[in-house]
């Protein structure tokens, strides 16, 4: 593995089913984290279309936090994914992000009314946080006193 990058899994019968890892804060990570959506998506029996929804959602969400959270400059990201087979909602692929930032960026939802966001409220490069509210089945920021934790839930719906 390459410097700054660590990871364990854990498991019955050698089949991943939590993989927790240490990233840097950095562009190259991007390809690691979309091969792990591949393969969480694939054991959650998830077609190509949700795998691919789950992956913008955890490519936006990793860039949301290098951008607005690091300002770009190197930082360090705890993150974990499990399978939980007994969740709220069914069987659920979780995503957990936990940054070091010491900035003031909080995620706060769009007001939304029947006919959805009120126009003034989407703003260009403001669109990203409101794609993933739409394409997780929950979505959760906790403000730390030395960063935040992020919580993405994705549940396989219909015949998939």
């Amino acid at each position: 593995m390459k410097a700054g990058m660590g990871c364990s899994c854990s498991g019955e019968d050698s089949q991943v089913e939590t993989l927790t890892c240490e990233l840097n804060c950095e562009s190259k990570c991007i390809d690691f984290l979309r091969s792990v959506v591949v393969i969480m998506t694939k054991r959650m029996g998830m077609n190509p279309c949700h795998s691919n929804r789950v992956a913008l959602a955890v490519d936006e969400l990793f860039a949301n936090i290098a951008e607005h959270g690091y300002a770009g400059r190197p930082g360090r990201i705890e993150f974990e994914t499990r399978i939980d087979a007994h969740g709220s909602k069914g069987k659920e692929l979780v995503f957990n992000f936990r940054d070091y930032t010491h900035s003031d960026w909080t995620y706060q939802e769009c007001e939304t009314h029947a006919s959805g966001c009120e126009p003034r409220a989407i703003t260009p490069g403001g669109l990203g946080l409101k794609l993933i509210r739409e394409v997780a089945d929950c979505f959760e920021q906790q403000k730390l006193a030395d960063g935040n934790r992020w919580h993405l839930t994705f549940c396989v719906h219909g015949s998939e």
